[in-house]
């Protein structure tokens, strides 16, 4: 309890909660996954993994597990995960869960799977029913208990306010931008870009 009281910020409390996780194991024999992989086509987190990478670390996940993956349990999806409701390919996954034909899923961090409150809702909800029976990541450490739910619900949060923060900052600059004369996207009629990509009037249009 003394480390507790010394958390300043998220973050801080996130190393306790996956260091206290770490040190537990369940074993779980009989259960199937799909390996769900995610990136946005317009994603501007340079830093996460591209989908063959993310699929070959979690092919190591279930080759570590003892986990036999069908090929059609390996589902791809390049769309955002910051709205509810956009994803197709994941909604039918959690359909098949919810309808008995899998247990659990194998994902390279919990953002791939949502950054979105009402998505990561329902993720969290199906665990406690014990539908969702378990889930693997590549770069996070999840028991099913009451801690490890705790510590998901935390990555959750911690993956939305991310987006959030992400889609104000780049409105902030392309308005900066904008304000500046300088060209951002889309062309704009009437004008052209000069050498220093500032937006000047055309003369012939």
């Amino acid at each position: 309890m003394s480390q507790l009281n010394n958390i300043t910020t998220p973050n801080e409390l996130l190393e306790i909660l996956q260091k206290t996780i770490e040190n537990k194991t369940v074993v779980i024999e009989n259960l199937r996954y799909a390996i769900y992989l995610r990136k946005s086509t317009d994603d501007p987190e340079k830093q996460v993994r591209s989908i063959e990478d993310q699929l070959s670390e979690c092919l190591k996940v279930a080759n570590d597990n003892k986990v036999v993956i069908l090929k059609e349990d390996i589902i791809e999806e390049r769309e955002s995960a910051k709205e509810a409701s956009i994803r197709p390919k994941f909604r039918k996954l959690l359909d098949r869960i919810i309808a008995g034909e899998l247990d659990g899923i194998i994902s390279w961090h919990p953002n791939r799977l949502s950054r979105n409150m009402r998505e990561s809702g329902e993720i969290i909800d199906l665990l406690d029913k014990h539908i969702i029976r378990d889930l693997k990541f590549a770069s996070h450490t999840f028991i099913n208990d009451a801690s490890g739910k705790m510590l998901l619900g935390i990555v959750f949060v911690m993956a939305k306010q991310y987006s959030d923060q992400l889609s104000i900052d780049v409105k902030r600059g392309n308005t900066a931008s904008i304000e500046a004369g300088y060209y951002i996207n889309k062309s704009k009629h009437g004008y052209q870009k000069d050498n220093l990509q500032r937006l000047q009037p055309d003369g012939n249009n």
